[in-house]
């Protein structure tokens, strides 16, 4: 028998930090740094190039507008247009999920061409060129908030470093059977199996019932984290005919054999990528002086943050077009972006920053 401990990751993390008055989450709490970060980063090239220190607290407004305003429309429209044409009013409820990166991307220079236009007069470049070092360490922060929220995942994968979304798996457990998430219990003690060429790892897991009946006739809400199998080969959850036909223990609890599916931990591979590219951006600017070329950090910034996720996507789960799509919504939207960094990173001529 192998051990689980050796198949997979479990990933048992609660997605709120604190939940008392408010509840914080460490996606908030990312979010949060990624602003207060940048901001100081920002200002260093700022003074660095002698720009008023007043100019700075009215950029941290144009790029908080700008980021969370884009990345939310982003998402109404690339993601999930349908179900905002019919729920409009929950179109600016941030608070509830759903933000994408290239929707902030293109908001992001919409507002610093605005910014550029009221404050500092200058060319939209100059402001960028030092904003996307901020964001590139911003976007590896956001990354590992989705991590915490055990969400975005990857495809699933034999490799014992794949994540098993466990506090995820028991809330949609609890939630179905209406229990407490803390009665929920995995016992990993059964052998692993292979099936369809996937190395699952199989799992009991005991519900709580109570004086409950329980129909099996289960959806498919569990399916990103794990699948339910048979009891035995009499007794099965999607088809039987006997809604009874379960192993309840003397406890009265209900226990279910499944098969875990261990996923790729693409929030992880997004996150380091993201911030190697803020280091070679640091480095870019500090190092080789290329904020003395208008453009040059932009497109690099647009060319390897989008090349990065455009690789990236072939090993997670498409969000929004199906499995026999050829790419996934992510990858389309990264294409032209790429096209854009690439056109600014050829194009970057030497400035007088005097101007």
């Amino acid at each position: 028998m192998i051990s689980n401990f050796y198949l997979y990751i479990p990933w048992d993390v609660d997605p709120a930090l604190y939940d008392g008055f408010i509840t914080l989450r460490y996606y908030s709490l990312f979010f949060a740094l990624s602003f207060l970060i940048g901001f100081q980063i920002v200002k260093k090239m700022f003074d660095n190039e002698s720009a008023p220190e007043e100019w700075m607290d009215k950029l941290l407004v144009y790029t908080v507008l700008g980021t969370i305003l884009g990345a939310r429309l982003g998402h109404v429209l690339f993601y999930e247009p349908s179900y905002y044409l019919e729920n409009i009013s929950e179109i600016l409820m941030v608070w509830k999920g759903g933000l994408a990166s290239h929707g902030a991307a293109v908001a992001l220079i919409i507002s610093m061409w605005v910014f550029s236009k009221k404050v500092t007069h200058k060319k939209t470049m100059w402001t960028m060129d030092k904003l996307v070092v901020a964001v590139a360490l911003a976007a590896g922060f956001i990354r590992v908030g989705n991590l915490m929220n055990s969400e975005i995942v990857g495809l699933r994968t034999e490799s014992e470093s794949g994540f098993f979304y466990k506090y995820k798996a028991k809330n949609q457990i609890a939630s179905f059977f209406s229990v407490k998430s803390e009665k929920i219990n995995f016992d990993e003690t059964l052998n692993d199996t292979i099936i369809n060429n996937i190395k699952y790892s199989q799992l009991k897991v005991s519900v709580p019932l109570g004086n409950k009946k329980v129909n099996p006739y289960f959806s498919e809400a569990f399916s990103n984290a794990f699948n339910f199998t048979t009891i035995d080969s009499d007794a099965d959850f999607f088809s039987s005919v006997n809604k009874n036909d379960f192993v309840v223990s003397s406890t009265n609890e209900l226990i279910l054999p499944i098969y875990i599916i261990p996923r790729i931990p693409t929030q992880l591979y997004e996150a380091i990528s993201y911030w190697l590219i803020f280091c070679f951006l640091f480095w870019g600017y500090w190092k080789r002086d290329w904020y003395l070329y208008s453009g040059k950090l932009f497109g690099v910034f647009f060319t390897l943050l989008f090349t990065s996720r455009f690789i990236v996507e072939f090993f997670k789960e498409h969000q929004t077009l199906g499995n026999s799509s050829l790419l996934s919504m992510g990858q389309y939207l990264s294409i032209p972006l790429v096209a854009v960094g690439l056109y600014f990173w050829i194009k970057s001529k030497k400035i007088d920053t005097h101007q």
